[in-house]
This record gives C-alpha cells, structure tokens and sequence, in this order.
C-alpha cells in the first residue's frame, strides 16, 4: 500500500477546504467557549446574589438551558457533521429531538400540577 498517493473521496483536501475547515473548526471552538463562561458566570454570579435561593429562578432555567441548546446545535453541526448533511436528514433529526423538549416540559408541567394538587387536597 502506498501512503504518499493521494487518497480517493474526501479524504484528500486541499489547501483552502483545510483552511475553511479549520477556520469552522476554530470558530465553533470560540464560541462554545464563550457560551460556557456565559452559563459558568452567569451561574455563579446567581450563587453570589441568591446564596440561599430563590430569586428568578425560572430565569436562570430558561437561560441554561437555552444556551445548552446553543452548545448542542454546534456540536452537531460541525463536530458530527451534521451541517453537512441533506436537508431532510437534518429533519430526521430535529424533529425527534423537539418531541424529546416537548416531554421534558409536558412531564414537568404534569408533576408540578400534581405537586400543587397534593398541597390543595391534602391527601397524601
């Protein structure tokens, strides 16, 4: 087997699909940086002003896991290469993931009913 020939497919790049890939590569690394210090500041600063709870905590929620769902569409993207992909195979992989946020939030919803009902009827 001869390694100095050039391979077949897209493994051989050349100069400039390198360097674009790199540049992606770099650019994804910065901003999934960048979100994690917003989510670690934000986090702690939370912590410095809230030290025994409370405060907006549904705020703080909400933006956590919005930026986790920033992180998650770059990763994704560039790293698994799914920005690459034809648009119904990106479909394909949405819309289960949005029927996974919407039974993270319905379930959520129905125990913080049932949580509520448990307080008005006194039952339990």
């Amino acid at each position: 087997m001869n390694f100095d020939a050039p391979t077949e497919g897209h493994l051989h790049w050349s100069e400039d699909e390198y360097k674009d890939g790199k540049k992606t590569v770099l650019k994804t690394i910065f901003i999934l940086s960048a979100v994690t210090i917003l989510e670690v500041g934000s986090a702690m600063l939370y912590d410095k002003f809230y030290p025994q709870g409370g405060g907006p905590t549904v705020a703080i929620s909400i933006f956590m896991a919005v930026m986790s769902v920033v992180k998650v569409f770059y990763i994704m993207g560039v790293f698994m290469h799914v920005a690459h992909e034809t648009p119904w195979f990106k479909r394909t992989i949405l819309l289960p993931f949005i029927f996974l946020i919407w039974a993270i939030i319905s379930f959520a919803l129905d125990g913080h009913s049932w949580h509520m009902m448990r307080g008005w009827l006194n039952m339990f």
